[in-house]
């Protein structure tokens, strides 16, 4: 069993690592040294779907992700991800979808059902979770931006965001909300733009300040609490996008994400390493 499970997650990472190149099912069953049959018979076993569909299926998901986050277009995305033709292309989005490429990247709105998370999240994880309703609520902060490589898609939260949060935790000594944003980059086709906005509920921090505002916007959101450490933060936003919303039949609006860091959290610790305590809202329909 474990051996079979070592054959699989090696195959897995092969798919994922040549994702935008053509896979081809017989250098795998040399790479395993099982025979194609065998092989087909261990992942399916393991993963529901035969290789070939699952490579489709993860094809498609990464393609989708770059039509709602990039500027690139359904031409250069359809042989970027290795299909014939802009054509079949949209044939097979469309099976999976239901609305082709160009309608998917248009809509004000983010359906995530049918996609196909990487094999290194875990889709069985369970998060406190309920539907709110947000007020308007204006912070006093500060903007960071940054870009993101569109190469290995779904990407982990950076660890310089980690850093922040704790370094803005300990010097404001108070709750920090953290206001993100991820949209096309007006200059590279290629590259997602991040923007977060750190802010506190009050314009001064030891009677000095602060210039920069922000308004969370009112509205529905899907509401998560979070408490664990580095590694766990940085595949947290991926696993509630591509497996807990599908689950539970959300569709993600326009508007930014928004965490609420708890203070407390700066002081605790799990297994010798730091943590955080948050509340994620994500906007929904």
């Amino acid at each position: 069993m474990m051996m079979k499970k070592a054959i699989i997650i090696s195959v897995l990472e092969q798919i994922e690592k040549n994702l935008e190149e053509r896979i081809d099912i017989e250098k795998l069953v040399v790479i395993t040294g099982y025979s194609r049959r065998s092989l087909q018979d261990f992942f399916k076993e393991k993963c529901g779907v035969s290789i070939g569909k699952y490579i489709r299926q993860r094809k498609l998901s990464r393609s989708a992700t770059l039509l709602k986050l990039t500027s690139q277009s359904v031409t250069d995305i359809a042989f970027r991800m290795g299909f014939d033709s802009v054509q079949s292309y949209s044939r097979e989005f469309k099976k999976t979808f239901g609305v082709n490429p160009n309608n998917y990247r248009k809509a004000d709105f983010w359906d995530l059902r049918n996609l196909r998370p990487p094999y290194w999240l875990d889709c069985d994880e369970h998060y406190q979770f309920e539907i709110c309703q947000l007020t308007s609520k204006e912070i006093f902060g500060f903007q960071t931006s940054h870009q993101i490589a569109t190469n290995d898609l779904p990407k982990k939260a950076s660890p310089i965001k980690w850093k922040i949060i704790h370094e803005t935790l300990r010097t404001w000594g108070e709750n920090v909300y953290c206001l993100s944003s991820f949209k096309p980059d007006n200059t590279k086709d290629q590259v997602i733009a991040v923007s977060s906005f750190f802010g506190i509920e009050h314009n001064s921090v030891d009677g000095g300040k602060i210039p920069m505002s922000r308004v969370i916007k009112c509205g529905k959101y899907a509401k998560f609490h979070f408490v664990g450490h580095k590694e766990q933060y940085q595949q947290f936003s991926n696993t509630i996008y591509m497996c807990i919303l599908p689950k539970l039949n959300l569709i993600r609006r326009e508007g930014e994400d928004i965490e609420y860091f708890h203070l407390a959290s700066v002081q605790k610790q799990q297994n010798n390493e730091s943590i955080v305590d948050l509340y994620y809202y994500i906007p929904v329909l």
